[in-house]
């Protein structure tokens, strides 16, 4: 019995390792990036990210931006202070963000307070 087991699981592995096909990690990547909704390209986000101290220098060390959804940049901040803050300023912040990166990748800015993780 061990050796029709045997038999019978090997040829279901050799079959399906037949009709398998491998496929190239580029394809892959490129096929899930063309379904996430993101305008503009990744170097250009990643220049947001890059130039964020010089955008806001004097709020760098309590803001950071984390991610982009869609066309809208979030944004952690220290404190509701610098909430308040960055909220009232937000048109000059996108104007300065579309300087840095020579379009208009950021539509809306969110922040939110630093949710406290454990330690």
């Amino acid at each position: 019995m061990d050796n029709l087991f045997k038999r019978q699981t090997t040829g279901m592995i050799r079959k399906n390792r037949g009709r398998s096909r491998l496929i190239p990690v580029e394809e892959v990547l490129r096929d899930v990036f063309s379904r996430i909704e993101m305008p503009g390209d990744l170097e250009l986000k990643n220049r947001i990210f890059s130039a964020w101290d010089e955008v806001v220098p004097e709020a760098a060390a309590h803001a950071r931006p984390y991610r982009f959804r869609g066309s809208t940049l979030l944004v952690e901040v220290a404190s509701p202070v610098w909430l308040t803050e960055l909220s009232m300023r937000k048109k000059d912040l996108l104007g300065r963000l579309e300087k840095v990166s020579g379009k208009k990748v950021v539509l809306d800015i969110r922040f939110e307070i630093k949710k406290k993780r454990p330690e």
